[in-house]
């Protein structure tokens, strides 16, 4: 069986990806979101997906070095879904290319509020860069029942996306 890297953005979107890829892959979890506004959602996030991935027997690796700094985060050029996107992509592709993984995918892709398309096009391209497969599905039609099993679960469940516009924007 392949070993995937599935960078997740939340337990709830990592629930309905694991849908579709827990009988083909040897899942391990990825987190690496410095887009999260603020420290508090942050590790309230990480916290519930760390829970959700040991529950499920998976491991949990999280960005090297990373220390949360929502400021820097800015610095690249943040609160622009398709800089945050490609920022968190490119960190997943590298870390499975530098780690032994066969494949990446995210989970994303399991949201009906990001863009989906935008997503695929950044993971193909990245993992073109990185010289290594990206595993593209689409898993929205897995999305509220992966939620309802990570909410089951006692999963911290976000009312927002993740930077502090979205946050506006809700």
């Amino acid at each position: 069986m392949k070993k995937l890297l599935l960078h997740i953005c939340c337990a709830p979107c990592s629930a309905g990806a694991v849908l579709f890829l827990k009988d083909d892959f040897n899942i391990s979890y990825y987190w690496h979101n410095h887009n999260i506004w603020d420290e508090a959602e942050y590790n309230k996030r990480k916290e519930s997906a760390k829970i959700y991935a040991s529950n499920l027997g998976y491991s949990f690796f999280e960005g090297e070095n990373f220390v949360y700094n929502y400021d820097e985060y800015l610095k690249t050029g943040g609160e622009i879904c398709e800089n945050c996107y490609r920022l968190r992509l490119e960190k997943a592709a590298k870390f499975a290319k530098d780690n032994g993984f066969d494949c990446w995918t995210t989970s994303l892709l399991a949201s009906p509020y990001q863009k989906h398309e935008l997503i695929k096009e950044l993971g193909e391209k990245i993992a073109k860069k990185y010289g290594i497969e990206f595993v593209y599905k689409d898993f929205r039609s897995k999305y509220y029942e992966g939620k309802t099993l990570a909410k089951n679960s006692g999963s911290y469940m976000q009312k927002y996306c993740a930077c502090k516009k979205s946050l506006n924007e809700r």
